[in-house]
């Protein structure tokens, strides 16, 4: 069962989300809470596998709280979810450390497949939802130069065109072909997909270093028992 805590200021979102959550046979609502003092009680107290919180509290505010809550309580994804929130803040709260971006638009069918996402430990965005079942019908196993693989990893981190040129020591009009470069032979759309792409990759990396590290310390507990 997976647990779902919420931090929203308003009750009937909280009272929607628990009703929508009952009629789930692995998805549990534990808690809501209507400020980030509260949500950082309910970490503490039930440590739920799942924290859904509101954008509105601000978005310097919520990235700090972001990066505390990942620090100390690494067994709870985070999910943002907001009425409108922009391609930088999107990108700024995933590099904080949350796990997921949902807009209050959502379907149902969504918010249950970002929820049941994020508690794998994967990235999910309204982006990657939409775009999970639709080909883009362009190349995507054409191997990348290290060059563009060092640009796509600096688009990773958020740094413009003009950053990544100082950062490579090139003009910015190579940076730009270079992700022309990589659009192709990747067929991802634009440098928000590639920066999404890039997080989800190193996500990934973090998780299977997790688990070799978790499989270590498995060994050596059954030979200290041998």
């Amino acid at each position: 069962m997976i647990s779902v805590c919420l931090c929203d200021p308003q009750p009937i979102v909280q009272q929607g989300l628990k009703a929508i959550l009952e009629s789930s046979d692995d998805l549990q609502f534990v808690a809501s809470g209507a400020t980030l003092e509260e949500a950082s009680t309910q970490l503490e107290r039930l440590r739920p596998a799942v924290l859904i919180v509101d954008r509105g509290f601000g978005m310097h505010p919520l990235l700090e709280w972001i990066a505390k809550a990942r620090q100390q309580h690494p067994e709870t994804e985070v999910v943002v979810w907001a009425s409108a929130i922009s391609d930088v803040e999107c990108f700024r709260a995933l590099q904080a450390g949350a796990r997921g971006i949902m807009k209050k638009t959502v379907s149902i069918a969504a918010l249950h497949h970002c929820l049941r996402t994020v508690a794998k430990k994967e990235l999910w965005t309204e982006n990657l939802f939409l775009s999970k079942d639709q080909p883009l019908g362009r190349p995507r196993n054409r191997p990348l130069t290290p060059r563009e693989q060092q640009v796509a990893s600096l688009v990773a981190k958020g740094m413009k065109n003009r950053e990544i040129a100082e950062a490579l020591e090139i003009a910015t009009g190579t940076v730009k072909i270079h992700l022309m470069h990589i659009f192709e032979k990747t067929g991802i759309r634009d440098r928000f997909e590639l920066a999404l792409h890039g997080l989800r990759l190193a996500t990934a990396r973090d998780g299977e270093l997790e688990e070799a590290v978790m499989e270590r310390e498995r060994q050596e507990r059954l030979a200290r028992v041998d």
